[in-house]
């Protein structure tokens, strides 16, 4: 909705899949048409109208509310900040960075690439330090995860740059 605006959730379930955020984000159409619901009752998104062709079922078309905004403004600040894990909530937000605050998230980003680099200090550490109790494969295990953390410390460069 945020780019679409007005949206129904059959529209929103096709853009989904347009871009093939199915590989970011698993979402059902039963998810989304309850979670829809759910927002308009927590007034985050209002009904606009109700449109019913021929024979087809009825579609609710929503939109965002001033108070959905503020709420899609805290959530992006809280996941973009989530720094257990590379997770899919860093995932969700980077797919909606335009929409949030530059500054904002190219900070959130810098805080990423800080807990990237801390993740990769510990496991050097460990595979330094207990190189002898660690079996081949937990290694090889630790290596593909500093790896992938290698790889994501280069990710967030980019998003840095753009």
């Amino acid at each position: 909705m945020k780019d679409c605006g007005q949206s129904s959730a059959y529209e929103l379930l096709n853009v989904f899949k347009e871009r093939d955020y199915r590989y970011l984000v698993h979402m059902t159409k039963g998810s989304l048409y309850y979670n829809l619901q759910k927002l308009a009752e927590e007034g985050l998104v209002q009904l606009v109208e109700v449109v019913s062709v021929n024979n087809y079922p009825e579609q609710y078309i929503y939109e965002i509310t001033p108070q959905g905004n503020e709420h899609f403004t805290a959530l992006m600040a809280k996941y973009s900040l989530q720094t257990d894990d590379i997770t899919l909530a860093f995932y969700m937000t980077t797919l909606f960075a335009h929409q949030y605050d530059p500054g904002q998230f190219k900070s959130a980003v810098a805080v990423q690439m800080e807990q990237t680099r801390r993740k990769i200090a510990e496991i050097d550490h460990v595979l330094d330090a207990k190189q002898d109790r660690i079996y081949d494969i937990a290694k090889s295990m630790m290596n593909n995860v500093r790896a992938h953390h290698e790889l994501n410390l280069k990710w967030f460069q980019v998003l840095l740059e753009q």
